[in-house]
């Protein structure tokens, strides 16, 4: 069992009985990339923005999938009192979909970002062996190629990209390898929205079959985004993610 909810864990905005949006990082990152959307989508949604194990607030925890589930299990009855949309991107996205799938009455509607890339494929081989650079490489020198890589990319939000997690970041990457998503996708009832950048290549090999194996998804491709498309253009990821989210609250009024 997890332990109790660390109020210094998320960070939660926005009216108290609204309908809640939980969002979930990516590896190495922490909840500060989201606060352009946490912002936005305050007005109108309970927004929570949570660090996962091993990351940011929870860095001395361990990341293993079961715990990291049963924590977003106990924010979800907690902090969003009821079925919540969860919106996660890369390792999020992979950290939402186990939880969809084992708690599918909890999880109003999935926005799953930079994450449609099946890691089952020879290619999982590769992602591992940078888990294995994560581990044992100098911080120092992999927090100065990121901040290189975020200043060139993202120079305008780069200040958000200051999360440091790497060896929290390489366990989470190694709980997902291997194991089939798309099958988890498709043990999903509910709505999902898939987020892309149209330049995250690695990350869209395969698009198509996520989008086939949910029961009722949809895809949508930000142009001239790479793989942390939240950033690249915040306002149309904002958009996507409310559009979304007022689909569903429609549904459920």
């Amino acid at each position: 069992m997890p332990e109790p909810i660390q109020k210094g864990a998320f960070d939660a905005t926005g009216p108290a009985g609204a309908p809640a949006i939980i969002l979930l990082h990516g590896s190495s990152e922490t909840r500060q990339m989201w606060q352009p959307q946490a912002q936005a989508l305050s007005n109108s949604f309970r927004v929570i923005a949570a660090d996962l194990p091993a990351h940011g607030s929870l860095a001395p925890v361990a990341f293993h999938m079961e715990d990291a589930v049963a924590r977003l299990a106990e924010l979800v009855e907690c902090e969003a009192r009821g079925p919540a949309i969860l919106v996660g991107i890369s390792l999020g996205g992979y950290v939402a979909m186990e939880f969809a799938v084992r708690h599918p009455k909890r999880a109003a509607g999935l926005v799953l970002m930079s994450c449609t890339g099946e890691p089952t494929s020879i290619g999982a081989a590769l992602y591992w062996a940078g888990t294995w650079v994560m581990s044992v490489a100098p911080i120092a020198w992999l927090a100065g190629l990121k901040r290189s890589l975020a200043r060139f990319l993202y120079p305008s939000a780069c200040h958000l990209l200051t999360g440091y997690y790497f060896r929290g970041g390489a366990q989470g990457i190694r709980e997902v390898l291997w194991k089939s998503y798309i099958e988890k996708v498709r043990g999903y009832p509910g709505p999902i929205l898939f987020i892309n950048g149209s330049r995250d290549l690695p990350f869209r090999t395969s698009e198509r079959r996520f989008v086939a194996a949910a029961r009722q998804g949809r895809l949508e491709v930000i142009r001239r985004a790479y793989h942390v498309c939240n950033l690249d253009d915040p306002a149309r990821a904002t958009s996507a993610i409310r559009s979304f989210a007022e689909s569903i609250a429609s549904v459920r009024a």
